[in-house]
This record gives structure tokens, sequence and C-alpha cells, in this order.
């Protein structure tokens, strides 16, 4: 879980070996106000992934 100024901003998982290709990566399973999107990437590490959700949570009016 992921959080934001004491809020949930998002939920990431680690995809399993049952992902082959992909096992290892970081899934976004949900993202919430600034960090929801239609569509869920995958990120190759933590890093990644906390680096699109901190650009993400930037653009904050």
């Amino acid at each position: 879980m992921v959080f934001a100024d004491g809020l949930l901003a998002a939920v990431l998982v680690q995809l399993s070996d049952f992902h082959e290709d992909l096992a290892g990566m970081w899934f976004l399973e949900a993202g919430f106000g600034l960090v929801d999107t239609a569509y869920q990437p995958t990120f190759a590490d933590l890093n990644a992934a906390q680096a699109w959700i901190a650009q993400r949570l930037a653009h904050r009016a």
C-alpha cells in the first residue's frame, strides 16, 4: 500500500511466477485520486513505481 499525506494513493502487488516473464515486477492493482488510471502499469521495481506515483501526485492543484 502506498500512502500520500496520510491517504491511500495506490495498492501495488508483486507478480508471482504464474505471470512468467513478468514475475518479480510490480503491478498497480488500484490507484486512487491522481494515481487512478484507465490502465494498470507494471514496474520493474519499487523505485520505478514510486517515481511514477510521485509524478502523478505532483500534478496536484
